[in-house]
């Protein structure tokens, strides 16, 4: 059952994602065609609708995404019942927090979360704790895809709250530096575990055990 979920969050995801591009690519096109058939496209009452359009496109597909997001953060910690009840815990805070203090406030309790939750994982990564579940073996993938979803979270963030906060640049250059460093650990994992399995090997040399 949990493998089976694993897959159908995988393929959720991978929709909503691409839905999410998709729409981003319609309408920048969109934007592009008007740009260049009407003279100061961006002033006109026109631009304004397609604005409000966009963000009626977008809002359900990233309130989905921040949804998966939060669901696949603790499937790392908890299996089997656990799991179950650890999502729909978070499932219902998060619904409360949103029907009590509105949709904004509802998203960002289920981001910071998330984000702590994956704080916890990436700790414990470091930590060589067991208890964690990853699909993929080897420390350097392991904690490279753990940073890497850690900046996926810190991004939804910043695009669903923050686009007009002062601290909109702070927090989307963070996310793109953790996606980016989870990316070349998990690129080059292999060879970041050769260079730490010969670093291994000299500080053996270097510190011989006296028989």
């Amino acid at each position: 059952m949990m493998k089976n979920l694993n897959f159908i969050l995988i393929l959720v995801t991978i929709f909503v994602l691409s839905a999410i591009g998709l729409t981003f690519i319609f309408g920048s096109f969109y934007s592009w065609v008007q740009s260049t058939n009407l003279e100061n496209w961006r002033q006109t009452f026109m631009y304004q609708e397609y604005v409000e359009n966009m963000n009626l496109a977008v809002v359900p597909l990233s309130v989905a995404l921040v949804i998966l997001l939060g669901l696949c953060v603790p499937k790392r910690i908890f299996s089997g019942q656990a799991l179950l009840i650890s999502m729909g815990a978070l499932l219902l805070t998060s619904a409360l927090a949103m029907k009590v203090f509105g949709l904004m406030i509802g998203i960002g309790f289920l981001l910071v979360a998330a984000s702590l939750t994956q704080l916890v994982v990436i700790g414990m990564t470091i930590a060589g704790s067991k208890r964690l579940s990853f699909e993929v073996q080897g420390f350097f993938l392991q904690i490279g895809s753990a940073v890497l979803h850690l900046g996926l979270i810190f991004f939804v963030y910043d695009l669903a709250l923050l686009t007009e906060s002062p601290y909109h640049l702070s927090v989307y250059w963070t996310a793109t530096a953790l996606i980016g460093v989870g990316m070349v650990l998990c690129f080059y994992s292999s060879e970041f575990s050769r260079l730490a399995g010969r670093g291994k090997a000299g500080s053996s040399d270097s510190n011989p055990v006296p028989s």
